[in-house]
């Protein structure tokens, strides 16, 4: 039987040079038809789909890929796999569920409320990530240490566990990457920041940045990357940097103040963070959220104690 295949891998590698990717993808698919569970076959399918454009279909396969993995209890290679779905598509909410579960499942309470968090970044109202989050409080430490956000990521890049994961997800980019491949370098980043890996992040984003189309999100993502680390002043830099670029949308007007008032405000700079935060309510035409609305008036009050 593993002779057959390797005569079929061999005879699928030759159509593909000659004929196209289309059958060498009929001759996968063919096998996963008799061994669903051949994961081999179905990451070579997934690869030739990315290869073809076909991203949503390569990420249906990289998602099957991963629950396998689960299955098998191979927790390690299941959060690369889902790594890699999140760099190729950011917005696959099922990805961070599964993410979730599996940082939980090894007690990474802190990185399971990440992946909780940027699901509901996409629908705020989701019921199950805010039980998540519910239950994940429950099982924390309360006890929070002062600048725990650098000394976190150094320990974090000395853990064998998440050395794996990142020279995992690196290897399975490194055939794709390129050094003007912007958009996969951006995302890389996105990728790296969500494993609380800033410094990576940060290496990624200075290299998109050269593309003009990304140019504003780099901008933003370091800033949100340098106050995460407690370096405001890098932050505050970085962002009006980005308030520079012409010309934004008022979305991204609203981003970045917004981006802007969380650094200030951290940073202690209290009427800048109010002027910031005054600016996002101005571009959203006075109408404000609950959230942005304590923090103006919060922040009022301070100044005028102050």
């Amino acid at each position: 039987m593993v002779g057959d295949k390797d005569r079929i891998f061999e005879l699928a590698q030759k159509i593909t040079q000659t004929k196209g990717l289309k059958k060498t993808i009929k001759e996968y698919q063919r096998i996963l038809d008799k061994d669903p569970s051949d994961v081999k076959t179905r990451i070579k399918l997934g690869d030739l789909y990315l290869r073809r454009g076909a991203l949503d279909k390569a990420v249906k396969e990289y998602f099957k890929i991963g629950e396998h993995y689960i299955g098998e209890e191979l927790d390690l290679k299941a959060i690369a796999m889902f790594k890699k779905i999140l760099v190729l598509d950011p917005g696959m909410i099922d990805s961070y569920y599964k993410l979730a579960d599996l940082y939980y499942r090894r007690g990474l309470f802190g990185e399971a409320k990440l992946q909780y968090h940027k699901v509901l970044e996409v629908d705020p109202k989701d019921k199950k990530a805010r039980d998540g989050l519910k239950m994940i409080e429950t099982k924390e430490t309360k006890v929070k240490v002062p600048e725990k956000k650098i000394v976190e990521e150094s320990s974090r890049e000395k853990d064998p566990v998440w050395n794996a994961i990142l020279q995992e997800l690196q290897r399975q980019l490194s055939a794709q990457l390129k050094q003007d491949d912007f958009q996969t370098h951006y995302h890389l980043g996105i990728a790296f920041k969500e494993m609380g890996l800033q410094q990576k992040a940060i290496e990624e984003f200075k290299i998109a940045i050269a593309d003009p189309d990304q140019e504003f999100y780099c901008y933003l993502m370091l800033g949100i990357c340098y106050r995460e680390m407690g370096n405001y002043s890098e932050a505050i830099e970085n962002l009006k940097k980005g308030l520079k670029i012409k010309p934004l949308v008022t979305k991204q007007y609203e981003d970045i103040y917004y981006q802007l008032g969380q650094t200030c405000e951290e940073a202690g700079q209290l009427k800048d963070a109010l002027e910031a935060f005054n600016k996002v309510l101005e571009l959203k035409g006075g109408k404000a959220s609950g959230e942005l609305e304590s923090k103006i008036q919060a922040l009022k009050e301070q100044v005028r104690g102050g």
